[in-house]
């Protein structure tokens, strides 16, 4: 019987072969190529000579050499220097290979943008003197500082932030302290020190953002008509369009329709110059969300076509991008249900959170509270649901209905300590004792200072921790809330004083000293201000030193 089926398979065989061989054919083809694996020596091998860490052969034979590499790149990763090949090993070393490729590739794409924005200020012979060659700049070590810290004035504030940012050697570290103190600069009136500080920026890229900062400043400043006549400097089309825009805000907050609609129908025509699609939608979109408080009915019309002009012409990444962006501009606009129709568009919760944000804020400026809740609820993440119940406890409480408003606060709480992200939940916190101190200084409520009181105990963060205390301290200063077992100002200084970098306390002060200013609490702002220079002074960070000055020369302005 074995005979006889063996005998039966092999003719079986043999047919198969036959008929599968065409007549007429010679030589049957080659047997296909075997696909061999590469070991783990020689994954090893490549992988380290992508990263210029190998220079051996790639043959998978285990050398003394490949040894060494493995130990000096585990040495230059942070890892245990074993000198073995390991499955995690090879995950590490291609990932940090990915990474490393991906700057590479980054790193064209900065090159390129530098030489067109090169080209583009080249262009107009108004910005060709910007390119001049920048020479090496020292900082003078032997300056005395101390008179412009007894008597500080924006002024001297912003030349020592200049002095400062000569003593940084990184071109994009100075570049950037640069754009900040360009940018204070024209806030104070010194318009011809910022064009000298805009040509003293190395990266072509970063000379159009100063050129565009200095229009929009002086836009906001008021000076419309200089922001409008620095225009032809600024060789972007699209950052052109950014100035307009703010131009269009101050027309608005100033209750000028006939001159708001008439710089937005500017925008709409300029977006022509614009090159690619995508900037062009964003900036009608843009637009079309300023033009809502002069034309609600046309700025809806206008989102609808961007929106049907996303969807039929682009397929990519920038499609979900764009149509995020105009159902957030819908809502902002005024028109929620029309957002929350959009949503249909996007693909998952996650990029649908912003236009539901978006979309609850405009039912709250309406006071429609139970829509607002109910979008509210849409929200998956915890962590955003929180900041926005907080802001719906401030609505319901300045519309008497107090009740609903600390329920709603108490849920918000709730979400809060359930976030596992430690800055999240940190932020989620900081928002509800914002809320809790503005509740307790309009009630005069030491009860509800208390409870902000033992929140700001659980948050970890250090600076949003020193934030809030010092907040919450010049509310009970203000109001005469008292908060028992605690001394606010004790527990202020000590937590500002365990913020670990100076440049991020000196931050925060000038910030507060700019909310106080903005709140009529002149007091309050000098406070921050004073204890804020105190803390520059202490700066020793070059690039650390000339931000904190730049915005300390700006505040002291405001303050005067």
């Amino acid at each position: 019987m074995k005979v006889i089926l063996v005998t039966i398979l092999s003719c079986l065989i043999s047919l198969s072969v036959f008929a599968a061989k065409p007549s007429g054919l010679g030589k049957p083809s080659a047997a296909p190529e075997v696909y061999q694996l590469k070991s783990p020596v020689q994954q090893a091998q490549e992988l380290l000579k992508q990263q210029g860490l190998y220079d051996g052969e790639t043959d998978g034979v285990k050398t003394p050499a490949l040894v060494d590499a493995i130990k000096a790149y585990q040495l230059k990763h942070g890892l245990k220097q074993t000198g073995r090949i390991t499955a995690s090993l090879l995950e590490h070393i291609e990932n940090i290979g990915r990474v490393h490729a991906l700057i590479l590739r980054l790193d064209v794409v900065r090159k390129e943008r530098q030489a067109k924005a090169r080209q583009a200020l080249l262009s107009n012979p108004a910005t060709r003197k910007l390119l001049e060659q920048k020479n090496v700049e020292v900082a003078d070590p032997t300056r005395d500082v101390s008179k412009c810290f007894e008597t500080p004035s924006s002024d001297c504030l912003l030349k020592e932030a200049v002095e400062s940012s000569r003593a940084v050697f990184e071109d994009d570290l100075r570049d950037w302290a640069l754009g900040e103190i360009l940018s204070a600069q024209v806030s104070t009136g010194l318009s011809d020190a910022a064009m000298e500080t805009a040509g003293r920026i190395k990266d072509s890229r970063l000379v159009i953002a100063a050129l565009t900062n200095i229009a929009k400043t002086q836009a906001k400043e008021g000076k419309i008509s200089e922001a409008l006549s620095g225009l032809h400097l600024i060789p972007v089309a699209q950052r052109r369009l950014s100035v307009l825009l703010e131009v269009a805000a101050i027309h608005e907050e100033a209750g000028d329709k006939n001159q708001q609609i008439d710089t937005i129908n500017k925008i709409l025509a300029g977006v022509l110059a614009v090159e690619r699609l995508e900037e062009r939608l964003s900036i009608k979109i843009q637009a079309a969300e300023a033009l809502a408080s002069a034309d609600k009915k046309r700025s809806l019309r206008l989102l609808e076509e961007i929106s049907e002009t996303v969807r039929n012409q682009l397929k990519d990444s920038s499609q979900t991008t764009l149509l995020r962006q105009s159902a957030s501009a819908m809502a902002k606009a005024g028109y929620p249900e029309w957002a929350l129709k959009a949503l249909d568009d996007l693909p998952d919760n996650e990029t649908r959170i912003p236009v539901l944000m978006a979309a609850s804020r405009a039912f709250l400026a309406e006071k429609r509270f139970e829509a607002a809740r109910r979008t509210i609820q849409r929200i998956s993440a915890p962590r955003y649901r929180s900041v926005i119940l907080s802001d719906l406890t401030q609505s319901l409480w300045e519309n008497q209905q107090a009740e609903p408003a600390m329920k709603t606060l108490a849920e918000a709480q709730t979400l809060a300590n359930s976030i596992k992200l430690p800055f999240a939940k940190n932020y989620a916190l900081s928002k509800i004792t914002e809320t809790l101190i503005t509740i307790a200084s309009q009630s005069k409520d030491s009860l509800k200072a208390e409870q902000a009181y033992h929140i700001l105990d659980k948050i970890k963060d250090d600076r949003l921790k020193a934030k809030g205390l010092w907040n919450l301290s010049s509310a009970s200063r203000q109001h005469g809330l008292i908060v028992q077992k605690a001394d606010l100002e004790k527990e202020t200084s000590k937590a500002m004083n365990q913020i670990k970098s100076q440049f991020s306390k000196a931050w925060i002060l000038g910030d507060l000293a700019d909310l106080h200013f903005s709140s009529g609490q002149k007091d309050q702002a000098e406070k921050a201000f004073k204890l804020g220079l105190q803390t520059v002074r202490d700066i020793k960070n070059p690039w650390a030193r000339s931000r904190a000055l730049a915005k300390f020369g700006a505040v002291i302005h405001r303050l005067d």
